[in-house]
C-alpha cells in the first residue's frame, strides 16, 4: 500500500465554493452598472443626470463589496495586458485632474473606472479563468437589458417611443424601466443578436433559445433605429467568421454575406427607409451633425500641454447648437477625438496600444469558439467607437473590450497549460512515509 504525504495548502487548486448563479448575478448586475442611464430618456427636455450617476454608483460600489466578501483571501488573479494599460491610463488621467478648477467630479469617474479594473481581478478564478462562463454571462446580461426594454413597451407605451424630430421622420424605441435612449437600445440588441448567433454556430446553445435572442435582438435594433449598432455589429460578424473559417469556401462566404445585406439596404424599399430614417442628404453626409463637431475639435488651436493632458476629463461637449439635445452644446460621439479632448493625445495612444493589444489577444485565442466571440465584441467597439463616446471611462463599450482581451487572454493561458501537461514526463514516484516499502 502507498501512503503520500498530506498536500501542502493553498499548493493545488481549489474549487470555488460559491454558487455559480451568485457570480453571474454579480456580472448582469455589472453590466447594468455600466450603462449610460440617460435622464433624458424618459424627460427629452433633459436634466443634469445627477441622481442615476449616484444610483450607479451605489450599485457598483454595492457589486465590488459583494465581490469581495465571497472572495477568499490571498485569491489567485491574472492582470491581463489590456487591462494593464487600461491601469496606467488611469493613473495618467489622474494626475492630470488636479491641475483642473473642480477635480471632483472627475475623480469620482476614474474612481468608477478604477473599481471596474479591480473587479476585472477578482473575478479571474469564478469567470475569467473559464473563458465560456465569462461569455455565457455577458449574453445573459445582455439578455435581461432586453428584457427591460420589452416591459418598458408594456409599463409605459407612450414614454418608450422617442420621436425623431429633427433628425427624420418616426419613432425609437428606449428604455423606460432602465433608462436608455434608442442607441443604447440598438447596442443591446446588436450584442445580444452576435453572441447568440456565434453560440448557435458553435452549438453552446439549443435552437429554440439561440432563435428566440436571434429575434429579440433583431427586433431590438430594428426598432430603435440606430444604424450604428447594426453597422457596428455586421463588422464585429463578419471578423468573427472570417477569423474561424478554416476552409476557403468559409472565408469567401464570410466575405459574401455583408456584401449581400448592403445590397438588400440599398435595393429593398423597407430597409432603405429604415437606414434613411427620412433624412435628407446633408444630414446622412454630416452623420447626423456628429462631424459638426468633430471639425471643430480638430480645427480648434490649442496650447502644447492642453494637445499633450487635455482640457479636462468630463468634458464631452464643445459649445456649438445643434437641433436635438442640450441647448449650445454638443456631444462628440467619437471615442477617439473625445479622449483627445478630455485627457490629450497621450491618454489615445494609451489607449490605442490597449485595442491593438486586445486583438493581438483575440488573434491568438486557439479557441474558436472563443476567438469568434472576441472579434465579435471587439469588431463591434472598433466600429461603435468612431460613432460614439466611451473608451474614456467605465462604459459599456470600455466593458466590452476588456471583455474579449480577458477571455481570449484566458483562453491562451488554458492552451498553454494543457500543453505543458501534454509534454511533461511521468510523474515522479509519490512521497513515501518512513518505513513503507514501495509496491512499484
Amino acid at each position: 500500500m502507498v501512503l503520500t504525504a498530506p498536500v501542502v495548502p493553498g499548493t493545488t487548486p481549489q474549487p470555488s465554493q460559491k454558487p455559480a448563479v451568485l457570480w453571474l448575478i454579480l456580472w448582469c448586475l455589472l453590466v447594468l452598472g455600466v450603462q449610460p442611464w440617460s435622464s433624458r430618456a424618459a424627460a427629452p427636455q433633459g436634466t443634469t443626470g445627477s441622481t442615476n450617476s449616484l444610483m450607479k454608483g451605489v450599485l457598483l460600489g454595492a457589486i465590488f463589496l459583494i465581490v469581495l466578501a465571497a472572495t477568499k483571501p490571498g485569491f489567485r488573479t491574472r492582470v491581463a495586458p489590456t487591462t494593464q494599460l487600461y491601469v496606467v491610463y488611469v493613473l495618467f488621467a489622474t494626475a492630470t485632474v488636479f491641475l483642473l478648477a473642480d477635480p471632483l467630479g472627475p475623480l469620482l469617474r476614474l474612481a468608477r473606472l478604477l473599481i471596474g479594473l479591480v473587479l476585472f481581478l477578482m473575478l479571474w478564478r469564478p469567470l475569467i479563468q473559464t473563458p465560456e462562463r465569462l461569455i455565457r454571462a455577458h449574453l445573459w446580461a445582455h439578455l435581461l437589458l432586453a428584457g427591460t426594454i420589452v416591459l418598458s413597451v408594456a409599463y409605459a407605451p407612450a414614454q418608450a417611443w422617442r420621436p425623431l424630430s429633427s433628425f427624420g421622420t418616426g419613432f425609437r424605441l428606449q428604455g423606460v424601466i432602465i433608462p436608455m435612449l434608442p442607441p443604447r437600445v440598438g447596442e443591446v440588441g446588436a450584442l445580444l443578436l452576435g453572441l447568440a448567433i456565434i453560440a448557435l454556430l458553435a452549438r453552446k446553445i439549443a435552437v429554440i433559445p439561440a432563435g428566440a435572442m436571434i429575434g429579440l435582438g433583431m427586433v431590438l435594433v430594428a426598432l430603435s433605429r440606430t444604424r450604428t449598432a447594426a453597422a457596428a455589429i455586421a463588422f464585429g460578424l463578419f471578423l468573427a467568421l472570417l477569423l474561424t473559417r478554416k476552409t476557403w469556401f468559409g472565408r469567401i462566404a464570410a466575405l459574401a454575406v455583408p456584401g449581400l445585406i448592403g445590397i438588400a439596404f440599398l435595393l429593398i424599399p423597407t430597409l432603405h427607409t429604415w437606414l434613411l430614417r427620412g433624412q435628407g442628404t446633408q444630414q446622412i453626409s454630416s452623420l447626423s451633425g456628429r462631424t459638426t463637431s468633430w471639425q471643430y475639435v480638430l480645427d480648434e488651436q490649442v496650447s502644447l500641454q492642453t494637445a499633450i493632458i487635455g482640457h479636462g476629463l468630463g468634458n464631452k461637449r464643445v459649445l456649438l447648437r445643434r437641433g436635438e439635445g442640450d441647448i449650445d452644446v454638443m456631444a462628440i460621439d467619437n471615442s477617439w477625438l473625445g479622449l483627445y479632448w478630455e485627457t490629450g493625445l497621450l491618454a489615445v495612444v494609451i489607449v490605442g496600444i490597449a485595442m491593438i493589444v486586445a486583438w493581438v489577444s483575440v488573434l491568438r485565442a486557439p479557441t474558436p469558439y472563443v476567438k469568434a466571440c472576441g472579434a465579435l465584441l471587439l469588431g463591434y467597439v472598433s466600429v461603435a467607437s468612431l460613432n460614439e463616446s466611451g473608451l474614456s471611462d467605465l462604459s459599456s463599450m470600455t466593458l466590452h473590450l476588456l471583455v474579449a482581451a480577458a477571455v481570449c487572454d484566458s483562453d491562451r493561458l488554458r492552451q498553454r497549460s494543457r500543453t505543458a501537461l501534454q509534454r511533461r514526463p511521468d510523474d515522479p514516484l509519490p512521497l513515501l512515509l518512513p518505513n513503507q516499502p514501495s509496491k512499484r
